[in-house]
């Protein structure tokens, strides 16, 4: 009986375990939605009469966050485009081919005001690389801007800076 007593204690403390680390449920910051009101405001004035599905915009994944700074940017007249470095599959050779971007680009290039910006995204616990450093080096030397993201709240904090 001791032995059994010892199991359910130690099953117990797993799944005490478990709900600890459950990850909070997400929430929105009020930012993004003033960017999915906007986005939407834009749609409706390009086709008015139209019936627009509403584009939703997130920030916990890198992927959700480099969409909504990539919007963000375009819908306030600014260039940006989001550069791709991983490369692809080649099913025939069986191997990654590289993409021809140089390795440590940022995530999205922009153009603000003139001025070349380079954007990283950087999100949970995603680090920064010797080789992003050396870019981020390079394109401050050139007189351009080099931004790390983690939050899209953290990335208009640093667009106010500009």
């Amino acid at each position: 009986m001791d032995e059994i007593n010892k199991i359910l204690e130690y099953l117990q403390a797993k799944d005490a375990e478990k709900r600890e680390r459950r990850k909070q449920p997400y929430s929105k910051p009020d930012s993004l939605r003033q960017l999915e009101r906007l986005h939407l405001e834009r749609k409706n004035a390009k086709r008015p009469g139209f019936a627009h599905i509403k584009t939703t915009f997130r920030d916990d994944s890198a992927n959700a966050l480099t969409r909504s700074i990539t919007a963000w940017l375009q819908l306030h007249g600014h260039f940006a485009a989001r550069v791709n470095t991983t490369g692809t599959y080649n099913q025939k050779l069986k191997k990654y081919i590289h993409s021809g971007s140089r390795r440590g680009m940022a995530d999205i290039t922009a153009v603000i005001n003139g001025r070349h910006v380079s954007i990283e995204i950087k999100h949970g616990k995603d680090r920064i690389l010797p080789e992003q450093l050396k870019v981020k080096s390079e394109i401050e030397q050139a007189g351009g801007i080099y931004i790390i993201a983690s939050t899209f709240d953290n990335f208009l904090q640093q667009i106010k800076n500009l």
